[in-house]
């Protein structure tokens, strides 16, 4: 298999959406699609990462609209939770465990620390607007501390898909198709283990 075939299975429905909606897409894709469709955004942000190394997509233009869609989703959570809604109280019901309550402890003394650690376990990130929303918190000392939790957690991501295929273009210059591969083997590895990482942490 070729590494054009390859590339084209991993990355053409990702380059015709990008084509057709630009970096704004980026943006609705967090505070939609991300919502409700089982990809961990630590992959959506690793295969930016690797477009961008391809020259498809500028990495600090598509990292400043990924952490624009994530603050968004993330106020929203925490406006939803001061109302009282019917879904935030589902999914606190659904995340009721010691590791959890250990997360809503450290908000209360560590905010800005909590929420970079949260940022770094998949699917935990959601639960910080939350808690810290309960915590009653300030919105705006809430978005200063998401905005700089979720502009590291987003460089690193983006960063690691770039340093992935830079590294690997040069080590397998003469076979480029084995690099795709290898990528492509690497997000369905951390899909896999992103899935049992969350079913642990619920159990």
């Amino acid at each position: 298999m070729t590494k054009e075939l390859i590339f084209a299975i991993a990355s053409t429905p990702f380059q015709i959406y990008f084509k057709r909606f630009g970096y704004i897409g980026l943006y609705l894709w967090f505070i939609t699609i991300d919502q409700i469709i089982p990809i961990p955004e630590e992959i959506t942000l690793i295969i930016i990462g690797y477009l961008s190394s391809q020259g498809f997509i500028n990495p600090f233009l598509a990292g400043a609209f990924s952490i624009a869609g994530f603050i968004t989703i993330d106020v929203i959570y925490f406006l939803l939770t001061k109302s009282g809604n019917k879904l935030i109280q589902k999914i606190k019901g659904n995340t009721r465990s010691p590791k959890v309550n250990k997360y809503k402890e450290k908000l209360k003394e560590h905010t800005f620390k909590t929420l970079l650690v949260l940022c770094f376990i998949p699917r935990m990130r959601l639960l910080g607007p939350i808690y810290v929303s309960l915590l009653k918190i300030p919105l705006k000392k809430f978005v200063l501390y998401d905005a700089l939790s979720l502009s590291v957690f987003t460089s690193v991501y983006i960063s690691l898909g770039v340093v992935f295929h830079t590294s690997l273009s040069g080590l397998i210059s003469q076979t480029n198709s084995v690099g795709n591969i290898i990528f492509i083997s690497a997000m369905v590895l951390m899909a896999v283990l992103t899935v049992i990482i969350i079913r642990k942490m619920r159990g």
